[in-house]
C-alpha cells in the first residue's frame, strides 16, 4: 500500500513569485511561500485563519486536513528571505546543421 503523500513547504518572496504576483497591501490574502504535493503545487498563502494555495489569480481552497499539515510544515520552515533575481539561462548557438545527399548513379543505356 502507498504512504500518503507530505506536502512539502518552502517559504519566503522567491518561493511564492514563480506562482503568483505581489498583492497590494489591503488584500486580505498574505503570500508565505510555495507549498506542493503531488502534482498539485502553487503559491502558498493566508486567507483569514485557512491555508489557500495561489496560482496567478486562481485561488484553492485547502482541506482541513491539508490545513492541519502544512501548519505544522510551515511551524518547522525557515523563511528564505534572499532577494529574488531573475537571470536568464545563457544562450548558446546551436551547431550548423549539414545535410549530406548521395547522388544517384544512372546506367547509361548502350
Amino acid at each position: 500500500m502507498k504512504s500518503k503523500s507530505r506536502w512539502s513547504v518552502r517559504l519566503g518572496s522567491p518561493e511564492w513569485a514563480k506562482h503568483t504576483y505581489e498583492r497590494s497591501a489591503d488584500d486580505p490574502l498574505r503570500l508565505l511561500g510555495s507549498a506542493r504535493r503531488g502534482l498539485q503545487s502553487g503559491a502558498l498563502a493566508k486567507l483569514e485563519d485557512e491555508f489557500v494555495l495561489v496560482v496567478g489569480d486562481h485561488v484553492s481552497t485547502l482541506s482541513h486536513a491539508d490545513n492541519k499539515e502544512l501548519a505544522a510544515a510551515t511551524a518547522r520552515t525557515e523563511p528564505d528571505d534572499r532577494p529574488y533575481v531573475f537571470q536568464p539561462a545563457p544562450v548558446r548557438a546551436a551547431p550548423p546543421v549539414i545535410v549530406v545527399i548521395k547522388r544517384r548513379r544512372v546506367a547509361a543505356p548502350h
